[in-house]
């Protein structure tokens, strides 16, 4: 905040225009800005073609203050109607200190059909909201003010499908609002900050916004990691419902060499689980609470999801809540989509056992008001 910034545009285009996100237009083929109030902006830029404006680009940009420079960024991705764990997995990065940039929306594949069909994603879009709306009516916006609201993007419908020549760097991406608002952040950020995606359905989001990244020559290797819940202890698609909808996807992203962590979806995230029958009393109070509470059915039920967000909060505050790591390649469909492990270095790390208790003890702190204080003070 009060320091210039300055956006480029690079292509063949002419009379260029420009919205910084704060209100501010500006023209030109490079404008430099200085934001007077912190917060997360999309900068869009747009070519005038006779009388229609065409949108060229975005970025998605965090202003900061001194305390808040070094917090970790996050873009969610979710197939948030799905189960109950991805509302927790919400409620969790809304009430942590971590900066939400984004929440995405994504399909849940074809093995779901009586979960809304073809219109799975845009049920999942809705859901984001209802949360995020119990969250301001839960005291949100006391900790996360307005201009700090993470904004909400429309993913695939689909999966990627395999390409003829097997060859990952020819598959076509799902383009959507949430394959460019992944880029846009990439576009965003800094290496030495860089934007962690966390998704906890299929990887079609930010499968595709790696391949549209490689189509116009942008290097997001070190401004995006990825990190995934899903997978079974020996392959991708196996006693993995995240897995199955589009196994293809986690291939894309393993080979691209951007940094992509994989928390097993069994057992690794299962073992974060809730008992409502004997722990109901650590849901807070309030409307994100009780309704947290209600959907989840008795009995022991898997969380899953927020072990994603618990990751990168731990490794922010240095906490040991990854107990056991595998360096690994994912293998093709030819060879079952298998991991494997390596001695040699690589971009890929399993997560075959966590720390569930003191992850699920921040979980519920943070969403009672106590997350784990992450900025300078």
């Amino acid at each position: 905040m009060g320091k210039p910034v300055t956006f480029k545009v690079y292509g063949n285009g002419s009379d260029y225009l420009w919205d910084l996100g704060d209100g501010t237009m500006a023209s030109g083929p490079s404008v430099t800005h200085t934001y007077q109030t912190p917060g997360i902006y999309r900068v869009v830029v747009k070519s005038r073609e006779g009388n229609t404006l065409r949108e060229l680009s975005s970025a998605i940009v965090r202003v900061h203050t001194p305390e808040t420079v070094h917090l970790p960024q996050v873009i969610l991705d979710t197939d948030a109607r799905n189960e109950q764990d991805d509302q927790h997995y919400i409620a969790y990065a809304l009430f942590s200190e971590v900066d939400v940039l984004a929440i995405n929306s994504v399909h849940h594949g074809p093995h779901r059909v009586n979960h809304g069909g073809q219109f799975q994603e845009d049920i999942n879009y809705g859901e984001i909201h209802f949360i995020i709306m119990l969250a301001r009516n839960s005291g949100l916006l006391n900790h996360r003010p307005e201009n700090l609201l993470p904004m909400v993007f429309h993913g695939a419908r689909r999966p990627l499908e395999v390409p003829a020549s097997g060859r990952w760097e020819d598959t076509e991406p799902v383009r959507s609002e949430a394959s460019e608002a992944i880029l846009a952040a990439a576009r965003g950020a800094s290496p030495d900050n860089p934007v962690w995606v966390l998704p906890v359905g299929p990887c079609t989001n930010v499968a595709s916004a790696i391949l549209q990244a490689r189509e116009e020559g942008l290097d997001i290797k070190n401004r995006i990691k990825v990190c995934w819940l899903g997978g079974s202890p020996e392959q991708v698609h196996v006693r993995s419902f995240n897995g199955e909808n589009d196994p293809w996807s986690v291939y894309v992203v393993a080979q691209s060499s951007v940094e992509f962590w994989i928390i097993l979806e069994w057992p690794t995230g299962a073992s974060l689980r809730i008992d409502k029958r004997v722990e109901s009393h650590l849901y807070p109070d309030n409307p994100l609470g009780r309704y947290l509470k209600a959907i989840v059915p008795e009995g022991p039920k898997p969380l899953f999801d927020p072990t994603t967000m618990a990751m990168v909060i731990g490794r922010h505050l240095g906490k040991k809540w990854l107990t056991q790591l595998e360096p690994v390649v994912v293998l093709g469909p030819d060879q079952g989509y298998r991991w494997k492990k390596v001695e040699t270095p690589t971009n890929v790390y399993l997560v075959r056992g966590i720390d569930a208790q003191a992850m699920k003890e921040d979980l519920f702190n943070t969403l009672n008001g106590k997350p784990s204080p992450l900025r300078k003070r």
